[in-house]
């Protein structure tokens, strides 16, 4: 990052570079305590960012179509100086918490990006990248690149290593799910040995979709990536080395597509899925339809389909993964330029528990029979209204949601101004009931409340501290604090 920024001074008087800086801070302190006021958890979180963004690093005219060059990157802190030493120790048998981290550092982002290259033919990223599509966020280190054509296509390939959980500045945020795994260094081979050693992660993948159309867009995409490294077979400690594979494999291979598009001022669609290769699943599908009935109303219909799919090293390929289907009725209304209101309707079937199969039929991955299931509905709604004025805003969100064995339900409101064109304040209260038939004991209806102020530094940086008070009957009392910095520099 410092290298960058000696690069961007260095290039500034030389060219039309136009440098920036941005910054994100947030600081927590706050405690779970039990009923009797004893305190469980301590907790005192720092989060904060650092970017890095350089634009036009060669020369340009006023031409739209020549060759654009940037620069950007974000680093991030986010550290935990509530959790106790021990617990990141590796000879600590009693409190160590694997893949714990006091204050990890990950770099989010950072690439060089270039564009309308080659007569606008040829773009490309090289650095830490995200790609997001139907497949979901994906971050990889690695070059991607990119041909438009004048005749509406564009087509990616990419290729490098994906960003994985104890690796140098890296996050496991990105992984599939399923394995649990990072740094070992340091480890008995038989101190958690479900810990699976981290190693790099080949990648690979390309994308074609539509390109110069505004009124419809589609994506197609493929990605592969492998599991290198040692993986443990053994669960649990035995007292002698742990069973593990070691060659080249598949950790995911997936297909997707996704379509959106708009019919003027009528109405707008978007329609997609992602499937499984490794697992033959189908993991994701979705699509939305949004009715503009005026200029005012909008009427909308979701479907969301999901079923797990995991990393394929995971020992959770081997069992039943549940599907879920999520179906929403919404609408929303500009009754005024001030005024809104919207409301939704909700659904959810999932599967819960397994059938006996009939006697003709074994439930086993051979016949590729599957037992029956009983279908457990939930269904919910939510009504949110907003209203504005100078400027601040004032807002009330009512939901509930109901199934055949327990219910949630509460209210907030919610209201924000700026005083003098500097001054914030905002103001939140709720209140929300949980009942779980299951366990009964567990019931509870929760209180709370936020109290923030804050000052504009500048247009885009500000200063913000917040105050949280929640009461119910199993947490007693519980506070916490929150101390917000954003800060926004350039030319």
């Amino acid at each position: 990052m410092l290298a960058a920024l000696a690069v961007l001074g260095d290039a500034r008087d030389a060219s039309a570079l136009e440098p920036e800086l941005t910054s994100d801070t947030a600081f927590q302190l706050y405690e779970l305590r039990s009923p009797t006021g004893e305190t469980v958890i301590g907790r005192r979180r720092l989060t904060t960012t650092l970017g890095v963004s350089g634009y036009d690093l060669i020369d340009t005219t006023n031409d739209p179509r020549s060759p654009q060059l940037t620069f950007r990157a974000r680093l991030r802190y986010d550290a935990d100086y509530g959790g106790d030493g021990s617990e990141t120790a590796v000879t600590s048998f009693g409190r160590l918490v694997p893949g714990f981290d006091r204050g990890p550092v990950d770099l989010m982002y950072g690439y060089v990006e270039g564009r309308r290259f080659l007569r606008g033919w040829l773009g490309f990223r090289l650095g830490r990248q995200y790609v997001v599509d139907a497949l979901g966020w994906w971050s990889f280190d690695g070059g991607l690149v990119a041909v438009t054509t004048p005749y509406f296509v564009k087509a990616e390939v990419f290729a490098g290593f994906e960003q994985r959980g104890g690796m140098p500045l890296s996050t496991p945020r990105f992984e599939r799910d399923g394995v649990w795994r990072g740094d070992r260094t340091g480890y008995d081979q038989n101190l958690w040995p479900s810990f699976q050693p981290n190693a790099i992660a080949p990648a690979f993948g390309a994308a074609i979709e539509s390109a110069g159309v505004s009124w419809i867009h589609g994506r197609l995409t493929y990605r592969r990536v492998y599991n290198t490294g040692p993986s443990n077979v053994t669960q649990f400690g035995t007292g002698s080395p742990p069973v593990a594979i070691d060659e080249t494999r598949i950790s995911q291979e997936r297909i997707g597509y996704a379509l959106d598009g708009t019919l003027g001022t009528m109405a707008g669609a978007k329609a997609g899925f992602a499937y499984d290769l490794y697992a033959q699943r189908m993991g994701n599908m979705f699509a939305s339809v949004d009715g503009y009935v005026s200029k005012r109303v909008t009427l909308s219909a979701d479907w969301d389909y999901y079923v797990p799919t995991f990393d394929g090293d995971s020992i959770w390929n081997f069992f039943l993964a549940m599907p879920m289907n999520d179906l929403a009725l919404r609408g929303s209304w500009d009754m005024t330029d001030r005024i809104t209101v919207a409301s939704a309707v909700r659904g959810r079937l999932f599967q819960v528990d397994t059938a006996t199969p009939p006697a003709t039929r074994s439930p086993d991955a051979a016949s590729g029979y599957v037992p029956d299931s009983p279908v457990t509905p939930l269904g919910g709604a939510d009504v949110w209204a907003r209203w504005r004025f100078g400027d601040g805003s004032l807002g009330a969100r009512g939901a509930a949601d109901v199934t055949s064995s327990g219910r949630r339900l509460g209210m907030d409101v919610h209201g924000e101004r700026v005083l003098g064109a500097r001054y914030l304040l905002r103001a939140r209260a709720g209140a929300w009931r949980w009942e779980d038939d299951l366990r009964e004991d567990r019931d509870a209806t929760s209180f709370g409340y936020v109290l923030g102020a804050g000052y504009k530094l500048a247009e885009r940086s500000s200063a913000l501290a917040e105050l949280q008070h929640d009461v119910n009957r199993l947490v007693g009392q519980r506070y916490r604090l929150m101390l917000w910095l954003t800060l926004a520099v350039n030319r």
